[in-house]
């Protein structure tokens, strides 16, 4: 709900998602349906931030699935030429590869990890499309939000699932609760 509000901060997204990593349980029921620029924003965050990689792994993999669906083909995805264009420009100057191929981000992103040395201490990783000035560039940004405008539908399913999801949780917890009662 605060996602869809805009009631957030990176921080908190980030906060989220690193104890969902630490309790193992899966980040793709949250990372599913945020926005891409969102995507974005919170990789380029976790990558200056996250010492051991696994929040930063699971938003490159979310990333990747969603490339792979808008530069590789699928019919759900309607971006423009010049949408496609700007977003494949980011990429490739991420990956350093010519043509984008699934999991390139995600590759990308573990050998930064891979790379780094035993002092457990954050270097500075590669990020996607920042300035110089550590603002996502105009351009990118730009294609982003087009992309992201065609995705609110599935953002507003994805909060409706996640609800769901949440009130499964709760009637579960509240049944072993009191089968743990009846049992005493």
């Amino acid at each position: 709900r605060r996602v869809a509000s805009g009631d957030f901060t990176l921080d908190d997204l980030f906060m989220l998602l690193k104890a969902l990593a630490i309790f193992e349980a899966s980040i793709s029921s949250v990372s599913g349906f945020l926005p891409v620029k969102l995507l974005i924003d919170l990789l380029n965050f976790s990558l200056a931030n996250d010492v051991a990689g696994r929040v930063s792994s699971a938003l490159a993999i979310e990333l990747d699935k969603r490339l792979k669906g808008a530069l590789l083909g699928d019919e759900n995805y309607k971006l423009g030429d010049a949408t496609k264009r700007t977003i494949a420009n980011a990429v490739k100057a991420y990956t350093g590869k010519d043509e984008y191929s699934f999991g390139d981000i995600t590759n990308t992103v573990v050998s930064s990890f891979a790379e780094e040395d035993t002092s457990g201490t954050v270097k500075d990783r590669p990020k996607i499309g920042l300035t110089s000035s550590k603002e996502l560039e105009p351009s990118l940004n730009e294609a982003l939000e087009k992309w992201d405008g065609l995705s609110e539908e599935q953002l507003k399913d994805g909060l409706e699932k996640l609800n769901q999801y949440v009130e499964s949780v709760t009637k579960e917890e509240l049944n072993t609760e009191k089968t743990k009662d009846k049992d005493k």
